[in-house]
C-alpha cells in the first residue's frame, strides 16, 4: 500500500496540499505555507522580489499572474514542482525555515465573501452549483455565514474561506514562525531578514503595485450578532489557533 502521510487528512486531495507549499529553488532553504486571504499575494511577491534580487534581476516580471503561478526558476509549488517525499523531507529538515501568516477569522471570512462572492468570481459559481441555485443568484453576507455555520461541505468547498487551521496544517507542521496579518509589515520584515539576510528588508505593497484590494470593512461594520455567532460556529478552531498565535507572538516580543 502506498504511504499516505497523516498531514494529507487535512485536505480534499494531495494536489490541494502541494499547491499550498512553496520551496525556493536556490538560497536559504525555507518552506512557506500559502494561506489564502491572509496576505498570500504580498508574501509571495515579497519572496519573489528578494529571490530575483539575489539573482541580480529586476522585479519587473512580478504581476498577479506570476505571483499566483510562480516561475519554477524561483519557487517550486504544486504537483508539477513538488513531490510528497520532497515536501515531507523539507518539513522534517531543521535547516528549513518553515513559516506562514494567519488572519483574524472574522476579517478573513468576510474578505473571502467580498472578494469571491460579491464580485461574482468562479468561487461563487461553484458554491451556487453546490447549493443548486442559479449562478447569478443574490447571496447576502448573512446568508453566506449561515451556510458556513450549517454546512461543513460548503465550508470545505473553496480554499479562500476554508478553515485556515486546516489549510496551513497548524496542528501538523512545526513552524519556526507564524505571523499575524494584523502586523504584516513586522512579520514580513522578520521573515525577509531571516531568509535573505538583509539589514533593511524590502516588502512588496501589492495593494499599491498590483491593485490587490478587498472592500470588506463596511461589511464587517454591518454584521449582526447572529452573523458573528455563525462565524464562530463555523470556524471555532481557527479562533483558538489565532489566539494561540497572538499569545506566542506577544511572549516573543
Amino acid at each position: 500500500m502506498e504511504y499516505r502521510p497523516r498531514i494529507l487528512d487535512n485536505y480534499p486531495h494531495q494536489r490541494h496540499f502541494l499547491q499550498l507549499v512553496n520551496i525556493p529553488v536556490f538560497g536559504t532553504p525555507f518552506l512557506y505555507m500559502k494561506n489564502h486571504k491572509a496576505a498570500c499575494t504580498t508574501v509571495l511577491a515579497t519572496l519573489m522580489a528578494n529571490l530575483l534580487q539575489q539573482k541580480g534581476e529586476t522585479t519587473d516580471s512580478i504581476d498577479m499572474g506570476s505571483v499566483h503561478t510562480p516561475p519554477n526558476t524561483l519557487l517550486l509549488t504544486g504537483p508539477r514542482g513538488l513531490s510528497m517525499p520532497r515536501v515531507m523531507e523539507a518539513l522534517a529538515d531543521k535547516q528549513v525555515y518553515r513559516f506562514t501568516i494567519v488572519r483574524e477569522p472574522v476579517a478573513r471570512t468576510v474578505s473571502s465573501f467580498a472578494d469571491k462572492i460579491v464580485k461574482g468570481e468562479k468561487q461563487k459559481t461553484r458554491l451556487m452549483r453546490y447549493l443548486k441555485r442559479p449562478a447569478d443568484s443574490d447571496l447576502t453576507l448573512s446568508e453566506f455565514l449561515d451556510i458556513m455555520a450549517q454546512d461543513p461541505a460548503a465550508r470545505d468547498l473553496d480554499r479562500h474561506w476554508r478553515s485556515q487551521r486546516l489549510e496551513i496544517s497548524y496542528d501538523f507542521i512545526s513552524y519556526d514562525f507564524v505571523g499575524d496579518m494584523a502586523d504584516l509589515g513586522g512579520a514580513l520584515s522578520r521573515i525577509v531578514r531571516r531568509v535573505f539576510n538583509v539589514a533593511h528588508p524590502e516588502v512588496q505593497d501589492t495593494r499599491a503595485s498590483l491593485g490587490h484590494k478587498s472592500r470588506s470593512a463596511e461589511l464587517i461594520e454591518g454584521m449582526t450578532a447572529t452573523d458573528r455567532r455563525n462565524i464562530e460556529a463555523a470556524f471555532g478552531p481557527d479562533f483558538e489557533m489565532y489566539e494561540d498565535v497572538r499569545q506566542k507572538l506577544a511572549e516573543a516580543a
